[in-house]
């Protein structure tokens, strides 16, 4: 059980990432323009950071409902809304990979996102878990069988990529941001931060070879879909993107449904099905091209956001600081005479008296006509 727990939870990091645009690979061009080995290797490293970041809030935090404290209610609404420009997405996608089917085929998906839903994150992690190894075998599959890889590009990238691909993982990331944050207040630490090691090797990994195989013919650049026209039109290939894009929609279309369900009851998950129905007939490429940028820009906030509430609550920057700090040595300690006693100094000054009970008769200045107890030399 712990390890299907496990896996559940790998795959639905990996879910939340890999949708339509990221299959069909239309917004990685719009976001990495060229296929790198260097982008590639920071993608797998920010996404890593920035999945254990979200993971870890949720286990200080219980899950997302306690992360911002007073920010909470303007920090859920800016996710909300990023939610749901997400279903949207990807149902426009759906419609444009089967026009035929529109919009029989998008209600349909919404109607199994409620269900899934009802289940909570662990339904969730069911689906990924089935839906996400199949999706990423298959795009492999397909690109090797086809010969479309194309070399990388010379290495050096311009600060205007550099800020485009951490846009699209601070996206990412922020659309997926409740559904972390509840996987990390179920997971242990270990487990949890194993789970954001290889989930981001996997999406580096899909990044790379996405992005290879659609550079090979720059033409493609000008369609909606490029993996697919690379591909040849692959009659499988819509059943593929549509496994992406249910693993997103799912990641997305929860928390919304929560929301909806605790505030309004059943009425307030009706009239979020039909609003989320009627965003679906918005242009695909519009929805890249124009809402994910802006959304970059709201996750890029919202990781300063997480990051200084994570440092706030821990004491990592304390021991951050403590291991960068240089190793001083430790000062000796230099043992300080204490001042000799009157008394003391009257027992050196009449050896003969030392060891006697009773006190001496001084017969300096200082202690003339006095009884002073001698203390016995140790």
């Amino acid at each position: 059980m712990r390890k299907m727990k496990g896996f559940g939870a790998l795959f639905t990091m990996v879910g939340t990432v890999i949708g339509a645009g990221f299959v069909s690979g239309g917004e990685l061009l719009q976001f990495f323009g060229c296929f790198r080995i260097s982008t590639v290797y920071c993608t797998g490293l920010l996404f890593f950071f920035s999945f254990l970041l979200c993971v870890r809030l949720g286990k200080i935090y219980g899950g997302f409902e306690g992360v911002f404290g007073r920010l909470s209610r303007f920090v859920k609404a800016v996710i909300l809304f990023g939610s749901f420009v997400s279903c949207a997405g990807m149902l426009s996608g759906l419609n444009s990979l089967l026009p035929h089917a529109k919009p029989f085929l998008s209600l349909a998906f919404l109607v199994f996102a409620c269900f899934v839903s009802e289940k909570g994150v662990k339904g969730i992690g069911t689906v990924n878990m089935i839906v996400m190894p199949a999706v990423l075998l298959s795009v492999t599959a397909l690109i090797f069988s086809s010969g479309a890889l194309s070399p990388s590009e010379p290495p050096k990238a311009g600060f205007g990529s550099l800020l485009s691909m951490y846009l699209y993982i601070s996206m990412n990331t922020f659309l997926s941001m409740p559904v972390l944050c509840d996987l990390g207040a179920e997971l242990k630490d270990k487990p949890a931060a194993l789970c954001c090691l290889v989930s981001s090797l996997i999406v580096a990994l899909a990044v790379g070879l996405i992005l290879s195989a659609v550079c090979s013919d720059k033409s493609s650049f000008a369609y909606a879909l490029p993996l697919s026209y690379v591909l040849g039109g692959v009659k499988l290939f819509p059943l593929i993107a549509g496994g992406g894009m249910l693993t997103t929609l799912l990641s997305s279309f929860y928390p919304l449904y929560t929301l909806a369900g605790r505030k309004l009851g059943i009425a307030g998950k009706w009239i979020l099905f039909a609003l989320t129905e009627c965003a679906s007939f918005i242009s695909f490429k519009s929805i890249v091209a124009t809402v994910y940028p802006v959304l970059g820009v709201f996750g890029m906030g919202m990781a300063a956001v997480c990051a200084a509430v994570y440092f706030g609550k821990t004491t990592v920057k304390k021991e951050i600081a403590a291991a960068l700090s240089p190793p001083r040595g430790r000062k000796k300690r230099v043992a300080h005479k204490r001042p000799a006693s009157a008394e003391r100094i009257k027992a050196v000054k009449y050896p003969d008296n030392v060891g006697k009970s009773k006190g001496v008769k001084c017969h300096d200045s200082v202690g003339k006509g006095k009884d002073v107890k001698v203390i016995p030399s140790t």
